[in-house]
């Protein structure tokens, strides 16, 4: 199945963030669209080897952030507004205590969402695909390479330049020698690695889904 070439066209989604492994940047949003390139490097009836790349024009995460405040306190709200900050971790416990005479209520952060755009390079991945000449096939995935986005991402004073890699199973179904789906699932670290002064980075799953086409 497949030839010594591929080029694909990819989605990725992945609706959360969390302290995985490396990352502490929390309930973070990103979805992707890209292609991809792939060639053989070795093949034999069990195993294939594939160097792999990947281009993401469109990568967009979605933040956290703190918009204002609320309480309620003496059977009245009082909401405070301020303009949208993004942040690491996401507590919806009490932030302060508002008094009014005898009584006293917690204060609570109110949380909103703000959009980043940016664009992904992965020049460096591998990929090993057993049994290649199957309909089905399993693999494993290494990708790795950077993500350039137009201001600081997760957060502000962190960098604008983000490193990324990712590796995780998947299944390739062929529909015909040539052509295949291949759905996996992936574990994603962004980071900046020290360049900024702040560098929480993001821990995913992320679900891929990507149309092959061999020649």
């Amino acid at each position: 199945m497949g030839g010594a070439d591929r080029f694909g066209f990819s989605a990725t989604w992945s609706p959360d963030s969390s302290h995985i492994v490396i990352g502490l940047s929390q309930q973070r949003r990103i979805w992707t669209l890209g292609v991809e390139y792939a060639h053989r490097l070795n093949s034999s009836a069990r195993v294939r080897f594939d160097y792999e790349a990947s281009l993401l024009p469109l990568f967009e995460e979605t933040d956290p952030t703190v918009i204002g405040t609320t309480v309620t306190i003496g059977g009245q709200t009082f909401n405070t507004s301020q303009p949208p900050v993004r942040t690491v971790t996401v507590d919806h416990g009490p932030v302060g205590t508002a008094t009014e005479g005898e009584l006293s209520a917690p204060i609570y952060a109110v949380f909103g969402r703000q959009d980043t755009y940016a664009w992904s390079l992965a020049p460096l991945g591998i990929r090993a695909s057993l049994f290649p000449r199957r309909h089905i096939q399993p693999s494993l995935a290494l990708d790795s390479g950077f993500v350039v986005s137009h201001r600081d991402i997760p957060v502000d004073d962190t960098d604008r330049l983000n490193y990324m890699f990712a590796f995780g199973p998947a299944v390739e179904l062929f529909v015909n020698p040539k052509t295949s789906w291949r759905l996996e699932y992936m574990y994603r670290h962004l980071s900046n690695a020290g360049q900024g002064a702040l560098n929480p980075g993001i821990d995913q799953g992320v679900v891929r889904v990507t149309l092959n086409l061999y020649r």
